[in-house]
């Protein structure tokens, strides 16, 4: 097991030492898995949502091309990627005017980017306040310790 030097010489090990922490060490244990749950489940949506199928684009020209607008939907639909939503909703508006069709694929875009940073801000509350949580206990431990050192002496 890891242990860790202490001044008086003795070795202490490191679940001993979380343990000394109290009960902020498990707070920040508590936080530390979340962390590592969002980024992992952010870092797996982004992964899907960035495959792209490199025949997709060409086959959704295909069949704006041959008239099949139906079927290039339905392309779209089975894709069922952040861009195929985005090309569908301006497949959607074909035949209107191009300022409409870009406004609703950057509103396709804006909803898909928002769902991409779902949990995002929990990550950044938790980045900081796990440090001030930490710097919390440490002042504990150090009152706690000249509280010690007062009670020996």
């Amino acid at each position: 097991m890891i242990t860790m030097l202490q001044a008086a010489g003795e070795t202490m090990s490191l679940w001993t030492l979380f343990l000394k922490g109290g009960w902020l060490m498990w707070v920040l244990l508590l936080l530390g898995g979340v962390t590592i749950f969002i980024f992992v489940e952010r870092f797996v949506a982004i992964v899907k949502a960035s495959r792209l199928n490199i025949n997709f684009m060409n086959r959704i020209r295909d069949f704006i091309v041959e008239g099949k607008i139906k079927e290039a939907v339905v392309l779209c639909r089975k894709e069922n990627t952040p861009i195929a939503r985005m090309v569908e909703k301006g497949i959607e508006r074909l035949g209107r005017p191009m300022s409409d069709v870009q406004s609703a694929i950057e509103n396709v875009a804006n909803l898909e980017v928002s769902k991409l940073e779902n949990g995002l801000p929990f990550l950044a509350t938790i980045a900081g306040g796990a440090p001030m949580i930490g710097f919390l206990g440490t002042v504990i431990g150090m009152v706690q310790t000249f509280m010690d050192m007062s009670q020996a002496g």
